[in-house]
């Protein structure tokens, strides 16, 4: 009896045994915790099922800023130093220089002369650029009657015997806001006709709903000496874009007309008083609008 209980107990023993070998083999296996020090200071991040990964910031690359020009001048080519183009012959097979970053014009014969209703142009100017080295030395640059005022070309547009109009134009975008002045040197050589009529001048800038600028005559120019026209006005909020209007005309006989030196810069403030201020070598024009400006003063680009 007592042999038999014994031999129960090691089957019990023995299947026991078998029975933890086969757990075993079947866990596969263990792995060991990781111990060290970097595991120990990593986070330990937990997300919710389904959340949606966040776009990433967009970079926002900022707009071109617009910088004034070298010299602070906005006028393009305003010494006349950039070179021009040579426009196809006009009447008697005249070729004129257009001055590149303008746009030139002019009066056909039989056309009334701009703000006069009996005098009309006789003939087509000349229109073409001086070199200092073409001109006598006292009217190079830098001589006592100089004709140049910058770098070494001044324009010049003239006609030996006809009444003519000449018109340059310029259109300038992107004015900022704030005050403005525009300086356009002339000088005009008579040919010694005291007539006070006989030759004019005008500078204007349009913008928008409002007009500056005007007329000098011969008498108010003088003879073979520097003129300027000053034109000041104020840009919108915003800033804005205004257009240049240069024009010339002699009424009897032949002018002639040197340009160079203009100019279209930033000032403090726009002076205060009437929009016409003469003064000895120079007037200054205000900006008006429109609606103060009378018809026939109202200056046109066609």
């Amino acid at each position: 009896m007592r042999t038999k209980w014994l031999f129960a107990v090691a089957w019990l023993v023995l299947g026991a045994a078998l029975l933890g070998w086969l757990l075993r083999a079947s866990s596969g296996p263990a792995v060991s915790a990781d111990t060290s020090d970097a595991a120990a200071h990593l986070p330990i991040v937990m997300r919710p099922d389904n959340t949606p990964t966040p776009d990433p910031t967009p970079t926002v690359t900022p707009g071109p800023t617009r910088e004034p020009p070298p010299g602070g001048n906005w006028i393009a080519n305003g010494s006349f130093e950039d070179g021009w183009t040579d426009l196809p012959p006009a009447p008697g097979n005249l070729t004129n220089q257009n001055p590149n970053g303008w746009t030139l014009t002019w009066l056909e014969p039989g056309a009334l002369l701009w703000d006069d209703e009996v005098a009309q142009s006789g003939g087509v100017a000349e229109s073409l650029h001086k070199l200092n080295k073409q001109l006598p030395p006292n009217e190079q640059l830098g001589g006592p009657n100089a004709l140049i005022l910058d770098g070494d070309k001044v324009y010049k547009t003239f006609h030996a015997i006809a009444p003519f109009g000449t018109q340059l134009y310029q259109r300038v975008g992107n004015l900022p806001e704030g005050a403005w002045r525009l300086t356009v040197p002339v000088q005009v050589h008579a040919r010694n006709d005291p007539d006070p009529w006989s030759s004019e001048s005008g500078a204007w800038v349009l913008q928008g709903g409002a007009q500056a600028g005007g007329w000098a005559n011969a008498e108010v120019m003088g003879d073979h000496q520097w003129f300027e026209h000053v034109v000041e006005f104020q840009t919108p909020p915003g800033g804005g874009v205004v257009e240049v209007v240069l024009r010339f005309k002699s009424k009897w006989n032949g002018r002639d007309f040197f340009i160079d030196a203009i100019t279209l810069e930033r000032i403090d403030a726009v002076a205060a008083g009437r929009h016409r201020q003469f003064s000895p070598g120079r007037v200054l024009w205000l900006s008006r609008p429109l609606s103060l400006i009378p018809a026939d003063e109202l200056v046109r680009v066609e």
